[in-house]
């Protein structure tokens, strides 16, 4: 597979591992993630070299585009999300002029020496209703559900078509609740909570999606392939059909549900005494809201019996979070963006609000996590795992130069309470977001894969995803797992298999968290775009070889000052200090410095935002 940047040079990862370097020259026809042919033409201080013969297999096939030339026969488009590179059509249909976009097709074929493509549609990037196809043609992601074979004749109340040999615990009479956003459809969990003499007995129900999703069948492979359920600003694209996702797998309110429900036991200083597991059936009470079980945690109305619940839950979430603090948790404060709406048009960018309800779900779902691992492990059962690793010592040197700039020191010692004592200090101040994200970016990046070596960041020996099998897919492989250990069956997947299941669910997650990120992006730019010459607050957020990002005060949204608005002296950047400097007059820009900015350009088609120093 072939991984094209920005600047059209690439790397070519073979299937073996092995990393060659592609130049940009050298591409040939080739797009980023597509799958090529390539010959070695150079072996150079350490690296080899190749040039692409021949495309294979394309990652998609359909892009956004401008034309940027035509002549009697045919048009001439560049790539849009991959600038530089050009396709070629055929001319007919209704006359496309030069600057005009349209979503393309490669065909296959070449005209020109360059691939040939079909107009699918003319749009104009100024036009909102475009944002979310433009986002999933720049990704690949995954168009609408076909049919399949496995689910015909399942609905309501039919038999799930996997068949399970241990009976189901009946949970119906038990008081249970899902607590979700507003515009929640796929709800996968639900709790209940029970005091007992000697502490809690917490219950969290997962939607049993295993009993619909047989492994190795038409709809279990497209669910590996998706890897996961898409959410680009308020569309979806499911990792399952929605007749599961959204019915018969959703714990929806007042409608009996199949669930693996964990059962722990845990003391009045949130101590885990005991787990049991079980496949289960549920009714869920009441369908709560985030915001919902805050004022009936605040003003105590609603139902005496759920507020009652709602208390005990957020009694015990708090000795669960400040136990796992002690044991060295990473708390960022990196609330996620959260787009608002006006009819069809963005109206503001905001910060999602971490409410108290939030906390409970989290701390709950975690202890479930934690639970199903050890108990996976402990029997020696192949599964899945959630992996987070040590900060590297690299990392730990680079943070601490970072924050010597800033006059804060980094404690010796264990580096998950160093950071921890770090984030404390930076509580309030007007880099904390900063530092947070500069911690963040200091840490390994999660993944998926069969060896128990913990999470880092969560302070856990073991660790799995067991609790959103309706929207992961390593989810529903650990089902399956645990599945496997309570019926005494041979467990149902190789190490092997698990490697091959982790590697993919990682690609996907990263395109997921791309492709969310674009669509913030480009939401961003439609929020300024009539606002050029307005000046901005905010805080230098990232130096780089081209210049700083600065992120605004007023709302979550990003822009570069590039190195060409520097105009007053000749800029230096020392990346290893985190600083851009003037050598004549020694003018300094900091991460974590605050400034002032005027918005100079916004590109909606690029997806980017200028500014200049005010």
């Amino acid at each position: 597979m072939i991984r094209i940047n920005s600047t059209g040079h690439a790397i070519l990862i073979c299937d073996e591992g092995l990393e060659i370097i592609v130049k940009k020259g050298d591409t040939g026809l080739a797009h980023d993630r597509d799958r090529v042919q390539a010959r070695l033409v150079e072996f150079r201080r350490g690296f080899f070299y190749a040039a692409v013969a021949s495309v294979t297999s394309r990652s998609k096939e359909s892009y956004a585009a401008r034309l940027v030339r035509k002549t009697k026969n045919h048009y001439y488009f560049e790539l849009i999300d991959q600038p530089g590179f050009e396709v070629c059509a055929d001319k007919g249909g209704p006359e496309i002029d030069e600057g005009d976009t349209a979503f393309v097709s490669l065909d296959g074929g070449t005209a020109n020496n360059r691939p040939h493509c079909a107009v699918l549609k003319r749009f104009s990037v100024q036009d909102e209703s475009y944002d979310f196809q433009r986002i999933s043609l720049k990704h690949g992601l995954p168009g609408p559900h076909g049919e399949y074979p496995e689910l015909e004749g399942v609905g309501e109340g039919s038999p799930s078509p996997v068949e399970y040999p241990i009976p189901r615990k009946d949970y119906r009479a038990l008081l249970t609740v899902t607590i979700d956003g507003e515009d929640a459809k796929d709800f996968d969990d639900a709790v209940s909570l029970e005091r007992t003499p000697k502490g809690w007995l917490l219950h969290v129900h997962i939607a049993d999606v295993s009993s619909y999703v047989a492994k190795g069948t038409q709809l279990d492979r497209e669910a590996l392939e998706r890897g996961t359920s898409y959410y680009i600003g308020r569309d979806v694209i499911p990792m399952l059909p929605e007749i599961l996702s959204n019915d018969l797998c959703s714990l929806r309110q007042g409608r009996d549900r199949l669930t693996l429900s964990a059962e722990l036991s845990l003391d009045f200083s949130g101590n885990l005494t005991g787990s049991a597991f079980h496949p289960g059936v549920i009714r869920v009470r009441h369908r709560l809201t985030y915001t919902g079980a805050e004022k009936m945690l605040s003003s105590g109305d609603g139902d005496p019996a759920v507020v009652s619940m709602l208390k005990d839950m957020q009694h015990l979430a708090m000795i669960l979070k400040n136990k796992r603090m002690k044991k060295g948790r990473l708390d960022l404060n990196l609330p996620e963006e959260k787009i608002l709406y006006d009819g069809e048009r963005v109206s503001a960018i905001t910060f999602a609000q971490r409410l108290m309800s939030h906390m409970i779900i989290e701390e709950f779902m975690l202890s479930a996590n934690e639970a199903v691992s050890r108990a996976l492990t402990q029997k020696g059962i192949p599964t899945l795992y959630r992996v987070h690793e040590s900060i590297s010592d690299e990392s730990m040197t680079s943070l601490r130069d970072f924050l010597r700039h800033l006059g804060i020191k980094l404690p010796e010692g264990d580096s998950g309470e160093a950071l921890q004592e770090i984030l404390a200090r930076v509580a309030g101040k007007e880099y904390e977001q900063v530092v947070n994200l500069v911690i963040l970016k200091s840490l390994m990046q999660a993944y998926y894969g069969p060896e128990p070596l913990g999470h880092f960041g969560l302070a856990f020996k073991d660790y799995t995803h067991f609790t959103s099998p309706i929207r992961r897919y390593p989810d529903l492989v650990v089902h399956r797992c645990l599945k496997s250990l309570l019926a005494g069956s041979p467990p149902p997947y190789s190490v092997g298999e698990l490697e091959r299941i982790g590697e993919t669910s990682s690609d996907t997650e990263r395109v997921a968290q791309k492709a969310e990120r674009d669509m913030v992006r480009l939401k961003s730019c439609r929020l300024l775009i009539d606002r050029v010459g307005e000046v901005f607050s905010g805080v230098v957020s990232g130096i780089t070889g081209f210049g700083f990002f600065v992120a605004l005060v007023e709302t979550p949204i990003e822009g570069l000052v590039p190195m060409r608005n520097l105009t007053d002296d000749y800029y230096i950047v020392k990346e290893d200090e985190f600083t851009i400097v003037g050598r004549r007059l020694g003018r300094r820009f900091r991460l974590g410095d605050s400034i002032e900015v005027r918005l100079e350009k916004v590109d909606i088609e690029l997806m980017r935002i200028d500014f200049d120093l005010a």
